[in-house]
């Protein structure tokens, strides 16, 4: 017992982030106040590991830079500078908090998501709530598909995390200015195509007092939100008598819940790795794992679309067997996005590994690669004047190949994990506005309509 506590004490010590103490006398101004916050931003990656020497001597010439301007930086471009070296180790575990960053920018009236189909909007004061659904042809005269790429150096990870995260600050236009991407920082015109099918072009100027930010994963849309009710806003949204007809959008108010399909399968819908406190993970994996034990099914499909992720370990066993869940000719579709993050990544590969050949991954492409750095616990580095906080990555994964250097691996990994090699998308279906509003969803209708001609013993 001693020795299992004292192992205990030294995987929490060796993963919580050494964060450094902010000593600093109180500011005379702007300048000093900045100053300060990039000095103790230079020590990020005391906590931080998962800087390789070429990306912290990066990460230093870009704070000598801030340094240089730092009284003259408008407050959007110091934002936006310090997110880019907190991006310089390109892992999307690591950085400037996002939510803590957009709530210092502007904010137009209206909100926008990401769908397979384009950039649309999907939330809108009420005077502008005949703009909801539109997709964005143009934003100041350029593509958005051309925009988000160049947001690069202020996010780490990978494309498909750049590209649904980008979804907010075409909301802050402040921040795409700071980003030298537009030419003005509190209006955008916008050619839009409309629900209609036809295309005009909307004028819109930022809100004098900026809405709070939320960060609803798409499924949770159809709702109002506290920072909205608190803005004095009468902010609109989608129809959720019909976005909540799909499968990606059922039960918005559950992070947890499963069904019978067609054909003979079992949806499972895991919106975390956690659960919440009705419904804890491991109990309710346990209670449907065990109704399949007991009379598997043609075909399951794990749902982890807008999984933001959580405790993995808390689902590993399970889903490492998860084969045995379907009958010998069956099939596990694991279905994710680019909202599909950290835990909820993890746990698709332990899928595709407990699957083996009946695994089909469907969807998008998830929120991280085979390679990245997690851990730290959440915790985060804030700076002492500006209170931007950056949150700090303590333990490395490899998917690919397996993760055995315990020098820099999460240790877990090495005793448990696996590797599932180069993964591919079996069956791109990605979730297209076009159905959405109509109330279909576009992953498990493909998933239906394969196993509807497959042949199986029913």
């Amino acid at each position: 017992m001693v020795l299992a506590g004292i192992g205990f004490g030294v995987f929490i010590w060796r993963f919580t982030p050494d964060i450094p103490e902010a000593s600093y006398s109180k500011p005379t101004d702007i300048s000093e106040s900045r100053r300060q916050d990039l000095d103790y931003l230079r020590r990020f990656p005391e906590a931080d590991l998962s800087f390789s020497p070429a990306q912290l001597k990066e990460f230093n010439l870009l704070i000598d830079g801030l340094e240089a301007k730092a009284d003259t930086l408008s407050e959007a471009e110091f934002i936006m500078g310090v997110s880019a070296a907190g991006a310089v180790s390109e892992n999307g575990h690591s950085g400037v908090s996002i939510s803590g960053t957009m709530n210092r920018l502007n904010s137009l009236p209206v909100r926008f998501v990401w769908f397979g189909d384009g950039l649309h909007i999907v939330r809108a004061h009420a005077e502008y709530a005949d703009l909801i659904g539109a997709r964005v042809v143009t934003y100041e005269g350029q593509r958005p598909e051309a925009i988000f790429p160049k947001m690069d150096r202020y996010f780490g990870g990978n494309e498909a995390f750049l590209r649904q995260n980008s979804a907010l600050f075409f909301a802050a236009p402040a921040s795409l200015h700071a980003a030298g991407l537009i030419d003005q920082p509190d209006a955008v015109s916008m050619e839009l195509v409309g629900l209609d099918g036809e295309t005009f072009t909307q004028l819109l100027e930022v809100e004098k007092e900026a809405t709070r930010f939320t960060f609803p994963a798409r499924y949770a849309l159809a709702k109002t939100y506290k920072s909205e009710t608190d803005s004095g806003h009468d902010w609109r949204f989608l129809d959720p008598g019909i976005i909540e007809s799909t499968w990606f959008a059922r039960h918005p108010d559950k992070v947890l819940w499963s069904d019978n399909l067609e054909h003979g399968g079992m949806y499972w819908r895991m919106r975390n790795v956690i659960g919440d406190d009705l419904t804890p993970l491991p109990d309710w994996l346990d209670e449907q794992a065990q109704i399949l034990r007991n009379d598997p099914v043609n075909y399951l499909v794990l749902d982890l679309r807008a999984n933001e992720g959580g405790d993995y370990t808390s689902v590993m066993s399970i889903v490492r067997e998860i084969g045995d869940l379907v009958k010998p000719d069956g099939r596990v579709y694991i279905l994710a996005d680019g909202d599909t993050f950290s835990a909820g990544i993890v746990t698709a590969y332990f899928a595709m590994h407990g699957a083996g050949d009946r695994a089909v991954f469907i969807g998008e492409e998830m929120g991280d690669g085979l390679q990245f750095w997690a851990e730290g616990g959440g915790t985060a580095m804030t700076l002492p004047n500006s209170g931007i906080r950056l949150f700090a990555s303590t333990g490395y994964h490899d998917w690919e190949n397996g993760c055995n250097d315990w020098s820099r691996c999460f240790w877990i990994n090495s005793l448990f994990g696996v590797a599932v090699g180069s993964v591919e998308i079996d069956m791109p279906a990605p979730l297209l506005f076009s159905d959405y509003a109509r109330g279909i969803d576009s992953g498990v209708q493909a998933i239906l309509a394969a196993e509807a001609t497959r042949p199986i013993a029913r």
